[in-house]
């Protein structure tokens, strides 16, 4: 009894020490129990919020060679389940299907893929199947799905394969870049862990649907397109799940990127940038740059706003926008960086070409340009020539030939009307004489009485005077008063002819829209190219060095936006350029990465910003800078600068012609009538030297005709009979 009393006793002291010496501690433990259940409970709650990870740790922990090996890891899946989930996921996606399964499966289940593809056919669904073994069978895969990246299709490829295979077949795709928003990738990984490699290799543009199974009957579905704000690689996130007795329970089975991507979160996008006024002013210092506004920079400031991320620009390495792939399957400037995923996307004024869209995706319209050619100003025409260019070079032919024919038509209707009595030579120069002075406007006599000849003198001189006198006068006036230009170069057929004949210079940005329209145009445009290439160098890196060249040299034109070439031409002065006529209408938008997600929200954001008028107006704010800009410098001219500013899709306002001031008369302006006075002179010279020698050689004709006539020698009477001559004579 003692014994037992005292162990009672001792039992007792024992639970004394245990509760009765520290009851705080006793507290703390309880309450340290129920947050923990009540984290578990949430957990369980709430499984689309907890982290993928630990429920596959949570799963068996079977690597792939043992159950491939082993023989019995295909044997122990479920597959009457996994044919119904398969059929229910493809049929919610509403997509074509194509199965890429392991041959082990067939060996371990025969009736699953023959059952598989029956009930995806029952609910109407195209199926392909791909076995997917070795390497070449991966190879084989890629084929087919760079077809239906190429081609667009609507398609899912359902994966069930060894991890090793997965990983390769994934990772391929990355390299590869078979990336599409109508593609979506399904892998099964139902006996192992997801891999480290396989989730690194995951990008945020790869639409890849994991499919786990912790439990037989229930299946757990994780994308890599649900967070707006992915971390390492891309953060796969559980968005539906699939049970036996329920099958899926959302629809639809994965979420939309809209609603996915309507808040970023604060994230940062890498955005490049290059000087380009004014859509973007950039400063350029030693070791980094500086941007200091323009229209592009208020664009995306306003859609950092609205869509709630952030941005921090980046220098590209050549600072160029890219034109399109090259031999080398690669791409140089912005788009590359783009293309090689190591930029999000691009603002500029960067227009929607063929080449680019193969490497990159555009948003909705930007700007809408048109492509032009910038020529240096027409110069004025030699004013030596101002008193020949009343009429045109067609018209003064048939002027001589009327001056000079009208002499002799006169002569043959007095002749055959008053008959020559005072001899043909004489009346003929007479007629003519009379046709010159009517022409100089001078008086003279009509050399006939004749009426008949009379009217057809009159008329004559009606037409000399008050039809080509008076007409070639008020010609000559406006043209010594406001001389004329050289003709300006405004299509593309003349900048060919000048560049052919003349030795025009085309210059063109390296990298841009109208590097790749030279390259590979046709027609015309051909024919720049092989003129082009001729030139020693034609390729240069920004727009406004080809505009200086352009204002310095008048043998050099430069091709380009005709918005851009517009605004720079107010900055370097209207008077030294002229803008030709539209070409073509080419379209800018933002250039974002291949299968980019969040595209669509963008383009919502961009087509309001349109639609309101937004972004005419900070378009408008830009000239209106460079208009205030230009009034407050102390080289401010008024009648080199347009004020008014270009619209998207406007025709510019060119500058009135009857508001340009005319010009006093001078000794320049002149300088022809002095050159013609001087010609007739030396003329008039000339042709008194021909009658000088004509006289002299007649006067000398006559004198050897004298002295070869023979003499009659007659003898002189004596001079004492020579008075008596004179006296019979008187």
């Amino acid at each position: 009894m003692s014994d037992s009393g005292g162990g009672r006793e001792r039992k007792t002291a024992h639970a004394h020490f245990t509760f009765g010496g520290d009851m705080t501690t006793a507290r703390r433990w309880r309450r340290c129990s129920l947050v923990l259940t009540v984290a578990v409970l949430a957990t369980m709650a709430t499984p689309e919020r907890h982290d993928h990870s630990n429920i596959w740790r949570r799963q068996r922990r079977r690597t792939v060679v043992g159950d491939v090996v082993g023989g019995g890891g295909w044997r122990d899946l479920d597959y009457g389940n996994l044919t119904n989930a398969i059929r229910d996921i493809v049929e919610a996606m509403t997509v074509d299907c194509t199965l890429a399964v392991h041959s082990g499966v067939e060996n371990a289940a025969a009736d699953f893929l023959s059952n598989t593809i029956k009930s995806l056919h029952g609910r109407g669904v195209t199926t392909t199947h791909h076995a997917l073994l070795t390497e070449d069978h991966v190879q084989s895969l890629l084929i087919d799905i760079r077809r239906a990246v190429t081609d667009g299709h609507h398609t899912s490829y359902i994966v069930l394969s060894t991890s090793s295979l997965m990983e390769n077949l994934l990772s391929a795709i990355r390299r590869s870049n078979l990336m599409s928003r109508n593609v979506v990738y399904v892998f099964l990984w139902l006996r192992s862990p997801v891999s480290r490699t396989f989730k690194t290799d995951i990008l945020e543009a790869m639409r890849v649907c994991v499919i786990t199974s912790p439990r037989p009957g229930f299946y757990q579905i994780y994308y890599s397109q649900a967070s707006a704000r992915p971390g390492y690689g891309s953060t796969l996130k559980m968005v539906n799940w699939w049970s036996a007795m329920d099958g899926l329970v959302r629809f639809p089975l994965l979420p939309p990127p809209k609603r996915v991507y309507k808040n970023f979160e604060g994230r940062y996008f890498n955005v490049p940038v290059l000087h380009k006024p004014p859509w973007t002013f950039v400063e350029y210092l030693n070791d980094s740059f500086r941007v200091e506004g323009g229209r592009d920079d208020k664009l995306i400031n306003l859609l950092a706003d609205k869509l709630h991320f952030q941005f921090k620009y980046i220098d590209p390495p050549d600072r160029t926008q890219g034109s399109g792939l090259d031999q080398g399957s690669s791409m140089q400037g912005v788009l590359g960086l783009i293309w090689q995923r190591e930029a999000d996307w691009f603002v500029g004024d960067l227009s929607i070409t063929y080449e680019r869209n193969l490497v990159v995706d555009f948003s909705f319209l930007t700007l809408v340009d048109n492509e032009a050619f910038l020529t240096h100003a027409p110069g004025r025409l030699n004013e030596a020539f101002s008193l020949i260019r009343p009429f045109h070079w067609s018209v003064w032919p048939l002027l001589l030939i009327t001056v000079i024919f009208s002499g002799p038509i006169l002569y043959i209707l007095v002749d055959t009307t008053d008959g020559h009595p005072q001899g043909k030579s004489m009346l003929y120069w007479k007629c003519v004489w009379w046709s010159v002075t009517v022409f100089l406007q001078q008086a003279a006599i009509i050399p006939s009485e004749n009426n008949k000849i009379r009217f057809v003198a009159g008329l004559l001189m009606l037409s000399v005077t008050y039809v080509i006198g008076d007409m070639y006068s008020a010609s000559l006036t406006s043209i010594l008063a406001r001389p004329p230009k050289e003709p300006p170069i405004n299509t593309l057929n003349e900048l060919s002819e000048a560049m052919r004949d003349s030795g025009l210079q085309l210059l063109v940005e390296v990298q841009s829209a109208s590097q790749a329209m030279l390259e590979n145009g046709t027609g015309v445009y051909e024919e720049l190219s092989q003129l082009v290439t001729r030139q020693r160098e034609y390729l240069i890196g920004s727009t406004e060095k080809g505009m200086q060249l352009v204002r310095d040299n008048k043998n050099y034109a430069v091709i380009g936006g005709r918005e851009t070439f517009y605004y720079d031409i107010k900055r370097f002065g209207a008077q030294h350029f002229h803008l030709s006529e539209k070409l073509n209408t080419r379209y800018s938008a933002i250039a974002f990465q291949r299968a980019c997600p969040y595209r669509d929200n963008f383009d919502d954001v961009l087509m309001r910003l349109f639609e309101g008028g937004i972004l005419t107006k900070i378009t408008e704010e830009e000239y209106q800078k460079l208009n205030d800009k230009l009034m407050g410098s102390e080289k401010f001219d008024a009648t080199s600068v347009v004020i008014e500013p270009v619209l998207e899709g406007s025709e510019p306002r060119q500058e009135d012609d009857d508001k340009q001031l005319t010009i006093a008369m001078s000794m320049k302006t002149l300088q022809g009538a002095f050159y013609v006075l001087a010609i007739g002179s030396i003329l008039a010279g000339f042709l008194l030297l021909i009658e000088m020698r004509s006289h002299d050689k007649l006067k000398n004709a006559k004198r050897i005709k004298r002295v070869k006539t023979p003499f009659i020698y007659k003898q002189k009477a004596p001079i004492k009979f020579q008075n008596r001559l004179y006296d019979l004579k008187e």
